[in-house]
């Protein structure tokens, strides 16, 4: 789940001159590695098993609660047609008599980072309309991401994998485990119409190379105003995920490639439209160098613009289409060099970004595709930055222990056809398990093709690395 453009931040070292001695030694890992996966397949699927024939413990209350927010009920009604939607407890615990509550399913919509990445606000919506209470009440929880990572490469010192920094292993294998993220929620409810939700993140993959042992930031910090019961309008200001795109994935707990290219953090102020059928977004954001993709020419203004349109039909996880489109005004893929770490660099012009995504669930399958571009070449390299993603997921259980098996192709296209540094792909071959309320298990097996860092990106690319890794993640949500 690394910072596609942080992790690309540190000097790469120099190109291996070995490569088909490299190739076959990494052919003979893959083989190694394929055992363990049998071995880690047959171990999590005894354990999990077990561990879904246990009964949950019923939940107790600390002090007097209106019946609505004990209500066992769906935050939004399209969290049952998320592509790898988790059925998480949504019972809320009362910790202070009627104002500070736990609530694991809104913890977990809140705190995802593989699906809803641009809409997370209608949850907040959906809570408060649904819990029926009008007095203020804060919600507060947490989520950690545990992993482990084993992986080889056929190229000396190149790891292209996107979920961690390149320079983070050295040689042609690597191990690492690590608590990848924890972050925590806040989520006041103010007044009828208005709410304050802040996310505050630990993380080891969305820090720049300073060697630092992670970071502590808020992730996202923004008041929201809208009643659904009153209008489908909503409102909002602060800090959060720009509303552009779905980027979601059907992979269990690797991001999709179209994420590192071209997901975006912003300040700036927006306006929603929510129902049954459709969901609009357009926001204005604040100028200059932003978090990751939103870049436009000059501070001190809202100059750049986002926009999103999403049609949804059918009611249920088993039946459901959703389409999708979005357009952003400013990338960071304006300027004539590839720079991330400088936030006072930006581009003379604007170079905008549009998408369109699609998923179809039917019966116990799941199909997703997506695909992002920019609408001018990237001056650094020549061409259009563009990437794209297509995926499939089985559900083998979707009851009170969820469990399914996905395949996702995804790919970065940035360079002219043959040069060095023309793409960076990715094949995610995954399986999910979902444990208890609190607790979900994974397994992947990821192969990443070529190294096209975005620092450096026409001197140090190598079309050829090929890296393949096993990862393990655990996610715990309170």
């Amino acid at each position: 789940m690394g910072n596609r453009h942080g992790s690309f931040s540190r000097h790469q070292p120099a190109d291996s001159e070995e490569k088909s001695t490299s190739r076959f030694r990494a052919a003979a890992c893959t083989g190694r590695f394929a055992r363990l996966w049998i071995a880690v397949s047959v171990v999590t699927a005894t354990v999990v098993t077990a561990s879904c024939a246990i009964a949950q413990p019923a939940p107790t209350n600390s002090g007097a609660e209106s019946a609505n927010w004990e209500a066992d009920v769906e935050l939004d009604p399209m969290t049952a047609v998320a592509p790898v939607s988790h059925r998480w407890s949504t019972t809320e615990f009362s910790a202070s008599g009627h104002w500070l509550r736990l609530n694991g399913g809104l913890t977990q919509q809140m705190l995802d980072f593989q699906n809803r990445q641009t809409d997370k606000e209608r949850h907040l919506l959906h809570h408060r309309r649904q819990s029926g209470s009008t007095s203020p009440a804060v919600v507060v929880g947490g989520q950690a991401r545990l992993s482990f990572l084993a992986a080889t490469t056929n190229t000396e010192n190149k790891f292209p994998y996107l979920g961690r920094f390149p320079t983070d292993f050295s040689g042609k294998t690597a191990t690492d485990a690590r608590m990848l993220q924890a972050n925590a929620h806040a989520t006041a409810y103010v007044a009828p119409t208005v709410s304050v939700h802040g996310e505050l993140l630990f993380s080891d993959v969305f820090s720049f190379g300073d060697f630092k042992q992670g970071s502590l930031q808020v992730r996202q910090a923004y008041a929201l105003i809208g009643d659904l019961d009153v209008s489908p309008f909503y409102f909002y200001l602060g800090k959060k995920n720009v509303g552009f795109g779905d980027f979601s994935t059907l992979s269990p707990f690797t991001q999709a490639v179209t994420w590192h290219y071209f997901a975006a953090l912003a300040e700036g102020v927006g306006i929603g439209y929510h129902d049954q059928r459709w969901d609009l977004t357009a926001a204005a954001i604040n100028g200059g160098r932003g978090i990751r993709l939103n870049d436009s020419p000059e501070r001190g203004k809202l100059n750049n613009l986002a926009a999103n349109a999403t049609w949804h039909a059918g009611d249920c996880s088993t039946h459901s289409v959703q389409l999708g489109v979005g357009f952003l005004l400013g990338t960071i893929y304006d300027g004539f060099s590839a720079e991330h770490l400088d936030a006072n660099q930006f581009g003379s012009d604007y170079n905008s970004g549009w998408n369109v995504n699609g998923r179809i669930d039917k019966g116990r399958l799941s199909l997703a595709g997506e695909f992002v571009s920019t609408t001018h070449p990237w001056p650094v390299t020549g061409t259009l930055v563009s990437a794209y993603r297509t995926e499939a997921a089985y559900w083998i259980d979707r009851g009170t222990c969820p469990q399914y098996v996905s395949v996702s192709w995804s790919a970065g296209d940035q360079g002219s056809d043959g040069s060095e540094f023309e793409f960076n792909r990715q094949l995610v071959i995954g399986y999910f398990r979902h444990l208890n309320g609190h607790c979900s298990v994974s397994a992947e097996y990821v192969r990443s093709s070529g190294f096209a860092p975005l620092i450096d990106i026409t001197t140090v690319s190598d079309r050829d690395v090929v890296q393949d890794s096993m990862v393990l993640g655990m996610t715990l949500v309170i």
